[in-house]
């Protein structure tokens, strides 16, 4: 009885901790994959800086995802030790200081180094946050701060690429980076002080990792966990080297020209929304087989000569894999008999896993082969997450109607 009145002194919608808390969880999501996402687009001058070819460059974004990996690892085990307000407010400030340290750096290695500890840091934020939002407010809330997270995420990915081109284009690559850092402290500073304190937390027990244990095991899972390493994988390859394409003969697109690429991304923001309204009445193999294949002609429009093919290409690349990864993320959602958090956190584990692993061979190929190699990367990794939808059986799949039954009481 206690128990259920503890849960009821939940934050409401008209509560001044909902007023606080709403601006603080979207400024803080927008900073963190602002850091996180912001040296995407500065490689190439990077790896100029320290005279290094293109998949010695990308360490940079590969190191972030290593580090974001092993958090996610971490937290899958032990979220329940950690205090959500806490830990994200001081691993975001710690995040923007080692920011503009790098911006300070002398060699590459110690470069790469301060990046793998950023993505530590900034891996806290996915499972954390969200269990902040899911603790302590009220459950008629959740479903719509989960969203604006998310959103926000996205928003951050977007913004951070698009300043940190259009800022090259007039300042060094190290100012961009102590800039974003400079940002990511601030708004620490303001979330760490203001963002109500978690109430809610649940106690860690020895059940907490027996429940785990399933999840290895699971041949859904796993082929869905495949298909996240496929997805972001092939994300993190073609925004890595569509830079150097475009920067290089015969377009030489300067940085400001550069910038406007990254505001594709806006082509998954609206994907998301159609894919998650879809999936409720199509299914979610359905959905995601068909994202599939408009991920695969994205990418081979892209090996047309054409600037402008490029681009196009890469806008539609770009929807297919967000509606892709929304379909995927919600399947795990209404997966039965499976653990929802930790599953959707070992899932973000292998989504992570494939940015930081294709990012790297996408580097070798280009180098090898140009953007044959890393289109043909990219076409068979999407080829890939095609027969894992298609190993997904119709079995396995709960009928739509029960689907959103099980998703509204998630």
């Amino acid at each position: 009885m206690m128990k259920e009145s503890v849960r009821q002194m939940v934050y409401t919608a008209d509560s001044q901790a909902f007023k606080r808390a709403l601006p603080l969880v979207v400024a803080s999501a927008i900073t963190a994959y602002s850091l996180k996402h912001g040296p995407q687009p500065l490689v190439p001058q990077i790896a100029a800086s320290f005279s290094l070819g293109p998949a010695e460059g990308s360490l940079v974004v590969a190191a972030e995802m290593l580090g974001a990996s092993v958090m996610l690892l971490v937290v899958m085990f032990c979220s329940a030790f950690m205090n959500r307000k806490k830990v994200t407010g001081y691993s975001l400030l710690a995040a923007g200081l080692l920011a503009v340290i790098a911006s300070l750096v002398p060699s590459f290695p110690l470069l790469v180094v301060i990046r793998f500890i950023q993505g530590i840091l900034i891996g806290t934020f996915p499972a954390l946050l969200t269990a902040y939002i899911n603790e302590e407010f009220e459950e008629r809330l959740t479903g719509r701060l989960i969203g604006l997270y998310l959103g926000s995420t996205a928003a951050g990915g977007l913004l951070g690429r698009f300043l940190s081109t259009l800022m090259s284009g007039f300042l060094s690559w190290r100012i961009t980076l102590a800039s974003l850092g400079a940002a990511g402290m601030v708004t620490a500073v303001f979330y760490l002080w203001f963002l109500p304190a978690p109430h809610h937390q649940e106690s860690p027990h020895i059940n907490s990792f027996r429940m785990l244990l399933p999840l290895f095991g699971d041949r859904r899972l796993l082929l869905l966990d495949v298909i996240g390493f496929a997805l972001m994988g092939s994300f993190a390859a073609i925004y890595t080297y569509m830079t150097f394409v475009l920067s290089d003969a015969p377009y030489f697109f300067s940085k400001t020209q550069l910038a406007p690429i990254f505001l594709f991304q806006i082509c998954g923001t609206i994907s998301s929304a159609l894919a998650g309204r879809w999936t409720d009445t199509h299914g979610n193999g359905l959905i995601m087989r068909y994202a599939l294949v408009v991920l695969l002609a994205g990418a081979a429009i892209t090996l047309l000569p054409p600037a402008a093919a490029k681009c196009i290409g890469l806008g539609i690349f770009i929807a297919g894999m967000f509606a892709a990864h929304t379909a995927a993320t919600g399947w795990i959602g209404r997966l039965p008999h499976i653990p929802k958090a930790p599953a959707t956190s070992l899932y973000m584990l292998s989504y992570y896993m494939g940015g930081s692993a294709l990012s790297i061979l996408g580097g070798i190929l280009y180098h090898a082969f140009g953007w044959v190699g890393v289109t043909a990367m990219i076409l068979t990794a999407g080829a890939l997450a095609m027969i894992c939808c298609f190993l997904l059986t119709e079995r396995n799949r709960v009928p739509a109607a029960d689907e959103n039954r099980i998703h509204q009481s998630i």
